[in-house]
């Protein structure tokens, strides 16, 4: 854990706050896909296969793909996480810069650090936007870092990489979903968590990410004395993914007569394109629509949140 500076002679630490990223432009989408295909965490092959892959994708997919970026506005995320980064800065002493950093869209990781090492940082947090750790998502940030510090050997990366059962967290659903239930008046919900889904060939490589999934949900519904489901959404492409499907619980849960359903999307800690275009604008009609749910709703996730902010301090100075 790092020590809390205490004053202006202390060595100027660096928080960053990452994640996968948003494209904000139709050529920033092509530059997303790009990157993300050929990223040896999403598809494991050798690397002139991914290159190949990486081009074909991009120029077939981009427009298609920006169109839903332009259905919700826009991505929500860097606003979303620019604002909890101006939140976390204001709890830290004077030594402390806090940035937002993406994998696949500008600012990138590699750029940021770079600029940072240049005003003379040399001490760095790392923290993930994904609270449950996974190959594909953190470990593909793990070995951008992995890289940066092969080449630059004076610099100190710490990555917090994983906070799925963290009282904090806990206690951000906790609130959130309680609010929810006075809100709507439901009187006998039950919590579908619904989390990015994953190729099933991770699970098989040893990926922990469900059981992550599946120990954040456990922790939450517990604390509400609540009953719960999870399920997985937006897969992409033919592979195998991490099942059952959000759809699919949708379904069991419509043919069970189940009439209260509150989804959580349990794998984010911002609002994106999975939340606001995946779930707002298809799953949630599918089932008011097709499979007549008479109540149903998700949570929506605050642009930042004093509970998660604190617990991003917590990673960095103690309490």
């Amino acid at each position: 854990m790092i020590e809390n500076p205490g004053n202006n002679n202390s060595p100027k630490t660096a928080v960053l706050l990452v994640n996968m990223g948003a494209p904000v432009s139709e050529q920033g989408m092509k530059v997303f896909l790009r990157r993300l295909f050929r990223d040896k965490a999403i598809v494991q092959a050798p690397e002139p296969v991914r290159r190949l892959l990486a081009a074909t994708v991009s120029r077939m997919r981009y427009k298609s793909s920006w169109r839903k970026y332009l259905t919700i506005g826009g991505s929500p995320l860097l606003n979303s996480m620019n604002k909890t980064a101006a939140e976390l800065h204001k709890l830290l002493s004077s030594n402390y810069q806090v940035r937002c950093a993406f994998s696949y869209s500008e600012p990138f990781i590699e750029n940021e650090i770079t600029e940072l090492t240049l005003d003379g940082f040399e001490d760095f947090v790392i923290i993930s936007m994904y609270p449950q750790s996974g190959f594909t998502t953190t470990g593909s940030i793990a070995a951008v870092l992995k890289r940066i510090q092969e080449t630059n050997n004076g610099l100190r990366i710490r990555f917090v990489e994983d906070y799925h059962d963290n009282p904090f967290f806990v206690q951000f659903w906790t609130n959130l979903i309680s609010r929810k239930i006075t809100e709507t008046g439901y009187k006998h919900p039950i919590l579908l968590f619904s989390a990015h889904a994953i190729p099933q060939s991770g699970i098989k490589r040893g990926d922990s990410y469900p059981l992550r999934i599946l120990k954040s949900a456990q922790l939450i519904a517990d604390s509400l004395n609540l009953p719960y489901r999870v399920g997985y959404q937006s897969k992409l492409g033919p592979v195998k993914w991490t099942e059952p499907s959000t759809s699919e619980v949708l379904k069991k849960l419509s043919a069970n007569n189940v009439s209260e359903i509150i989804i959580v999307p349990l794998s984010f800690v911002n609002e994106n394109l999975e939340t606001c275009y995946d779930l707002d604008i298809k799953l949630i009609p599918y089932s008011i629509n097709i499979l007549k749910i008479g109540k149903i709703c998700r949570i929506h996730i605050p642009e930042s949140d004093i509970t998660l902010v604190r617990m991003y301090r917590s990673f960095i100075e103690p309490y």
